[in-house]
C-alpha cells in the first residue's frame, strides 16, 4: 500500500457525514483535508483533529488548489446539496484527475442518472432503508458488512444443533446466497456445497434482501411454527 501518509484525500461538506468520514480517515494515518463554506462548520471537527481545513467555495479555483486536490488520491463530496455533490465531483474527475471520487446524494431516484454519468455514488436514505428492512425482516441474522446501498449483506451464523451434520448447500438458498466463509476451531476455509456442518461452526454469507428471508426461513421459522 506505501506510504499511506502521502494518500491525500479530500472531503468536501463538514456536516455529520463528513466530520465521521474524517475522523475515520485521519485515525487510519491518511492525509485528509476538509472543505465547507462554512468557518463555523469546523468547530465540530473537535481539537484532536490535527488535519488541514480549508474554508470557501469549492468551486473556487483557489479554494481547490488550496486543497490539494492535484495531488489527491481520492475525493469525496458529502454536502447536503446533491448538485454541489455531482457537480464537484465531476470536476475532481474530469479536471483533476482524481482517481476514487464518489459522490453522496440525498435523492435515490436520481442515482440512475448520476450512475450514468460514471460517478459512483452513495445514498444515505437508500442504504438505511435497506438496513432497516434487513433487521425487521431478518432479525436472527447477524450483518457484519453491506455493499452499494444494502442491496447484498454479509451475514455471520452460529451453527447450532439444529443444522449439526447436514450439508451446507441445504442451508444456503443456490441463487440468492454465497457461502463466503467458514470458521472452525479458529481456522477459516472457503466452503464447498457438500461440506458437513458442525455446531459452533461459525458461517459468513452473502445474500441479496430475498435471499435472508430464505435463510432466516431455514434458520428459524421451523422451530418457531
Amino acid at each position: 500500500m506505501g506510504n499511506i501518509s502521502r494518500r491525500q484525500i479530500v472531503i468536501v461538506g463538514c456536516g455529520r457525514v463528513g466530520i465521521e468520514l474524517a475522523k475515520s480517515i485521519f485515525r487510519r494515518g491518511y492525509s485528509v483535508t476538509i472543505v465547507d463554506s462554512s468557518p463555523r462548520a469546523f468547530d465540530r471537527l473537535g481539537s484532536d483533529f490535527q488535519r488541514r481545513t480549508v474554508q470557501g467555495d469549492i468551486f473556487d479555483q483557489d479554494v481547490l488548489k488550496r486543497t490539494g486536490i492535484k495531488d489527491a488520491y481520492a475525493f469525496a463530496a458529502v454536502t447536503n446539496s446533491d448538485s454541489v455533490n455531482i457537480i464537484a465531483a465531476q470536476v475532481a474527475r474530469d479536471i483533476y484527475h482524481v482517481r476514487h471520487v464518489i459522490a453522496r446524494i440525498y435523492n435515490p431516484r436520481c442515482g440512475p442518472i448520476y450512475e450514468k454519468l460514471g460517478l459512483q455514488t452513495v445514498s444515505s436514505s437508500s442504504w438505511g432503508a435497506q438496513r432497516i428492512m434487513q433487521l425487521i425482516l431478518n432479525p436472527g441474522l447477524q450483518s457484519v458488512y453491506s455493499a452499494g446501498n444494502g442491496e447484498v449483506q454479509l451475514y455471520e451464523i452460529a451453527i447450532d444443533d439444529k443444522w449439526h451434520g447436514h450439508k451446507l448447500s441445504e442451508l444456503v438458498p443456490p441463487k440468492e446466497a454465497i457461502a463466503v466463509a467458514i470458521t472452525r476451531g479458529g481456522r477459516a476455509l472457503l466452503p464447498a456445497p457438500d461440506h458437513i456442518l458442525e455446531v459452533h461452526d461459525i458461517l459468513q454469507i452473502s445474500a441479496t434482501v430475498e435471499g435472508a428471508v430464505l435463510l432466516r426461513q431455514r434458520l428459524y421459522l421451523t422451530e418457531e411454527e
